[in-house]
């Protein structure tokens, strides 16, 4: 089987509303399970309940066997966190094919504006990004902050386009956005990680022309500061 992109690091995901912090599966748990791995993709069905993966490298991912998977209802376009194990057997059409073992959305959310009447909502507490790639329609970002660990302490992620101010002659090659953190003073000091992913389908117009975002964001300990990322690459910061 090719290699595919793993994630072995405790992560924390950022659902709409709330923080829950999870960690990926020990592989030293059970022998049988020593080859599991954990990739990102974009959940596609394909007729009723059938479902393959689109990964972020533009390989195709059919899961040839859920015998571990329950309760879990599929969403087309959903990002998703996907733990898996390569099957030996190839399924027709499909770059791998995997058993599952479990399944975790990623929060995914349009791209919003920000005015002088939603700022206070929105937010501008310290984030660092520390990876930002596109995929497909979306914005993908891997982020730390700091959080006490508190279920009960809500945290919010927005990506906006700041109504506010015009942007300067210099930003012309690329589309501002603003990565807006929400903390709800929440005053922790357990720096965490998490991915989040926004669509650009809804400015993809504003995009013609463009050769990428130029992101602003309120940094941890340095302040403002911009990473810029090119359509179809990384960023550079």
């Amino acid at each position: 089987m090719k290699k595919l992109t793993s994630y072995w690091y405790v992560f924390m995901l950022i659902l709409t509303m709330g923080v829950t912090v999870q960690s990926c599966i020990d592989l030293d748990d059970d022998d049988d399970n020593s080859n599991t791995a954990l990739t990102i993709g974009t959940l596609k069905i394909i007729a009723g309940k059938d479902y393959y993966f689109a990964l972020d490298n533009g390989k195709k991912m059919y899961p040839g066997d859920t015998t571990y998977i329950h309760n879990y209802t599929p969403v087309d376009n959903q990002r998703v966190f996907i733990y898996f194990q390569p099957l030996k057997q190839p399924a027709t059409g499909y770059d791998y094919n995997v058993q599952l073992y479990r399944l975790e959305n990623i929060l995914t959310k349009d791209i919003i504006p920000l005015t002088e009447q939603t700022a206070d909502s929105i937010g501008d507490d310290r984030i660092n990004p520390t990876n930002v790639w596109i995929t497909g329609n979306y914005l993908n970002i891997e982020y730390q902050l700091y959080t006490s660990n508190n279920v009960d302490k809500k945290h919010m992620l927005n990506m906006v386009i700041n109504e506010t101010k015009t942007p300067s002659d210099n930003d012309s090659d690329y589309f501002n956005l603003e990565f807006r953190h929400n903390a709800y003073n929440d005053k922790g000091t357990t720096l965490a990680w998490g991915v989040v992913s926004f669509r650009l389908d809804k400015i993809a117009d504003r995009l013609s022309g463009k050769k990428g975002l130029k992101i602003r964001y309120n940094s941890i300990y340095e302040g403002d500061r911009y990473t810029t990322v090119n359509i179809g690459s990384k960023s550079s910061q």
